[in-house]
């Protein structure tokens, strides 16, 4: 197993979808679906392959993160970066969105507002209604 690029996990902020899933609530991704695994932490995947419009792939799906590709779990450094997406289009299924932060570690990509990385799990969520809040409780 390859060392981590940092000695401790470092700790973003990103939004996630609260879905209705077979357990109860839960996080997903905002962007790809993506549930994110209760007691277990998120391993990246590169989804190039399922998304033609990323043009920074040059080659086939990979470990993720790699340099000349989007892919890996976001986090911005600042809240403010990623705020936008608390509003969109929701799919069927989805209850609301919530801010939070997330603990990132392994293979980590830093780039101007923040990093993607290889693992990441949830670490805390902020959110005005107790519903949402309740979906962190299978994290916590």
């Amino acid at each position: 197993m390859p060392a981590p690029d940092y000695a401790e996990a470092l700790i973003g902020w990103r939004v996630w979808c609260v879905v209705e899933a077979a357990g109860g609530l839960r996080l997903a991704s905002v962007i790809q679906d993506e549930l994110w695994p209760a007691g277990e932490e998120l391993v990246a995947r590169c989804h190039a392959d399922r998304d033609p419009s990323n043009s920074l792939l040059l080659g086939p799906a990979h470990t993720a993160p790699a340099l000349d590709c989007a892919c890996g779990v976001h986090a911005a450094r600042e809240p403010a970066t990623v705020l936008s997406y608390l509003r969109g289009r929701n799919e069927p299924g989805t209850v609301g969105r919530v801010l939070g932060r997330v603990l990132l570690w392994g293979r980590v990509v830093e780039h101007e507002n923040g990093w993607r990385a290889s693992h990441a799990y949830p670490l805390d969520v902020v959110a005005e209604d107790p519903e949402l809040v309740r979906a962190f409780a299978a994290y916590a």
